[in-house]
C-alpha cells in the first residue's frame, strides 16, 4: 500500500461514513471517525488553515483546549481504553450508556469539515453529509448563512425519525454519483468511500 497520513485519514473517515450510511455498528464508526478527525486536524493546520476546533475554541470561551478534547474523545476514548494511566479499570458504564448514532453526526461533520480543509476535495457521499449535516443542525451556522440550499435538498429534515434522515441522505448521494458535473469537478473524490489495498 502507498500510504500518506492523507491517505490514512481518508480511509478512516471513508469507511466510517459508510458504515453510518450503512447503519452498522456505531461503535466502530465513532472510533474510525475520531482516529480521522486528529490526523485531520493536524492536516488542516500544516496547510496554513483553521481546523474546526480553532472555530470552536473561539466560539466558546469557557473551552480550552484540553476541555474541548476531553469532550470530543470522552466516547473514544470509553472505546479503546481499559484501564486510565495507572492501571485502574476505567469507570465508563454511565458514558457507555449516553452514547448513540447521533453523537457520530458531529464526530463524521467534523473530520470531513478538516479533511477538505486540508485537502479541498471531498467524496459526494461526503459533500452530501455536510449538507445533510446543516440541514439538520441549521443552529450550528452562522446566523448570517442562507440555509436554502440545505433546507431544499433535504426538505423538512428535523421532522424526520433518524432513519427517514438517512435514507434521505442516501438517496442524495446515489443521484449525486450519477451526476456527471460533480463527479469531473476536481473538488469531488470521485473514488470509493472504502478504499481498495
Amino acid at each position: 500500500m502507498n500510504l500518506d497520513k492523507i491517505q490514512v485519514v481518508r480511509r478512516h473517515l471513508g469507511t466510517a461514513l459508510k458504515l453510518f450510511l450503512d447503519d452498522l455498528d456505531p461503535v466502530s464508526v465513532h472510533t474510525l471517525a475520531c482516529a480521522g478527525c486528529e490526523v485531520a486536524e493536524h492536516l488542516t493546520r500544516k496547510v496554513g488553515a483553521e481546523p474546526f476546533s480553532t472555530h470552536a475554541l473561539a466560539t466558546f470561551p469557557s473551552l480550552d483546549i484540553q476541555k474541548l478534547r476531553r469532550l470530543q474523545n470522552q466516547y473514544w476514548n470509553a472505546f479503546k481504553h481499559a484501564t486510565t494511566w495507572d492501571g485502574v479499570e476505567r469507570a465508563d458504564q454511565e458514558l457507555l450508556d449516553r452514547f448513540d448514532d447521533d453523537t457520530n453526526n458531529h464526530t463524521l461533520f467534523i473530520g470531513w469539515h478538516d479533511y477538505m480543509l486540508a485537502t479541498g476535495m471531498l467524496p459526494p457521499e461526503a459533500q452530501a453529509f455536510l449538507m445533510w449535516y446543516f440541514a439538520l443542525y441549521p443552529d450550528k451556522l452562522n446566523p448570517d448563512v442562507d440555509t436554502t440550499p440545505y433546507e431544499r435538498a433535504f426538505p423538512n429534515l428535523k421532522e424526520k425519525s433518524a432513519p427517514e434522515r438517512k435514507k434521505m441522505l442516501r438517496d442524495w448521494i446515489a443521484s449525486a454519483r450519477n451526476d456527471p458535473d460533480l463527479m469531473a469537478d476536481p473538488r469531488t473524490d470521485a473514488r470509493p468511500l472504502i478504499l481498495p489495498p
